[in-house]
């Protein structure tokens, strides 16, 4: 698709209600709507909005989400589930993006530790070290009384550990060029929007 995560402008897709469309093309600029954020969803979106915070230079409450790095085939079978929206291909200057690995993300959405790929390592190896650093933790969690508790009523210690280790979900050196990669911006301006799709 002919993507490059270290470029200095991204090319980034998303598909989005018809609203968006008419949005930018009625005020030139698409602000994400916060309150739409699915209650499950808050507090790993709390996070990358302070992420965005600290790493961007541009500000919002929101964030539109995108991909930055996907195979064809799944792009298109994930527009082929969007009937009535529109698809957007975008640039967009690198310092308004924060990138995020796809699969890795799900650390921060699912609130467990991320646990990095080793170089050489194995499936099989990896999926046992996984297994492992689940279960550690899971226990240390259990015996200080936070299991089934929402992270941000985790003791401190235990909360600081987790989140730091999600930083490198959002470092592209750590990753190969095959996997894919997401992204998010605070806003959506037409000048960035190179081509507008509507499926039907």
């Amino acid at each position: 698709m002919g993507y490059d995560i270290f470029a200095d402008q991204l090319l980034l897709h998303t598909v989005q209600p018809a609203a968006v469309l008419d949005a930018l093309l009625g005020t030139g600029v698409h602000v994400p709507d916060k309150s739409l954020v699915h209650p499950f969803n808050a507090v790993p979106y709390a996070w990358m909005q302070g992420q965005m915070a600290a790493r961007l230079t541009t500000e919002g409450e929101g964030a539109v989400w995108f991909w930055a790095q996907i195979g064809r085939r799944d792009l298109v079978d994930f527009c082929r589930q969007a009937k009535g929206e529109v698809l957007f291909t975008c640039k967009v200057p690198r310092e308004q993006v924060l990138l995020s690995h796809f699969g890795d993300w799900h650390a921060v959405l699912n609130r467990r530790p991320h646990v990095p790929d080793l170089p050489g390592e194995s499936d099989a190896e990896y999926r046992a070290r996984f297994e492992q650093v689940l279960d550690d933790f899971e226990e240390r969690l259990r015996t200080v009384g936070g299991w089934g508790a929402e992270i941000t009523d985790w003791p401190a210690d235990l909360r600081s550990e987790v989140e730091q280790g999600w930083q490198p979900v959002l470092e592209p050196a750590h990753y190969g060029r095959f996997e894919s990669w997401q992204a998010t911006t605070h806003v959506l301006r037409a000048e960035n929007v190179v081509e507008a799709v509507r499926f039907v």
